[in-house]
């Protein structure tokens, strides 16, 4: 077993804590118009932050005093964090798909992922470019747990596929973050799975 830093750990562990929104959604708010305008509320506040940190020498010093060794090379320098794309994910699925998709694709994203991440480094077994299968088949696995724990809509194997089309995902080289292109793509597939029924 590797040892996993301890700033790693403690990035996927803010990353975890993110099924909040998924399980507000799906427990607390229920509303997709309240949910949007939350969502809405959180991405401008996160992108503003975003914006000040890059502007403001004081914004960015705090910023950096509290979040800088969570950071990702990009991200310190002044690229945008993984949870401001975690928001603007978050929003953009909200508005375009039902809750019944939007809920199991976001625990791919903060359940799958994380556990992709930690497994995959403390057991890199099996290489899939930078990426472990060991971590790919860990996100695939929790994940579906996850999503079926909490379904009550969907199919079981359209929750599988697309926990599977989601940690795909997490594993591709694709440029563009994938807390924008997990909930995104798997929510997608999940939407054409159906309508392909």
């Amino acid at each position: 077993m590797n040892r996993i830093p301890s700033n790693e750990i403690n990035r996927k562990i803010i990353h975890f804590s993110s099924i909040l929104i998924p399980a507000s959604y799906l427990w607390f708010i229920k509303d997709q118009y309240a949910m949007i305008l939350l969502l809405s509320g959180l991405t401008i506040l996160a992108l503003s932050l975003e914006l000040l940190r890059n502007k403001l020498n004081f914004v960015n010093s705090l910023f950096n005093n509290i979040f800088f060794k969570m950071l990702r090379k990009n991200e310190q320098l002044g690229k945008l964090t993984g949870a401001t794309w975690m928001l603007i994910s978050s929003l953009i699925i909200t508005v375009f798909f039902p809750i019944y998709i939007v809920v199991p694709a976001l625990i791919y994203l903060s359940v799958g992922d994380s556990f992709a991440a930690i497994i995959g480094k403390a057991y890199p077994y099996g290489k899939l470019g930078k990426k472990s299968i060991t971590g790919t088949i860990s996100g695939f696995i929790f994940s579906s747990i996850f999503a079926l724990l909490v379904n009550v809509t969907l199919p079981a194997h359209i929750i599988i596929l697309g926990s599977l089309i989601a940690m795909i995902v997490e594993a591709s080289p694709i440029k563009l973050n994938d807390n924008l292109t997990i909930p995104i793509i798997s929510a997608l597939s999940m939407k054409l799975s159906l309508s392909l029924l």
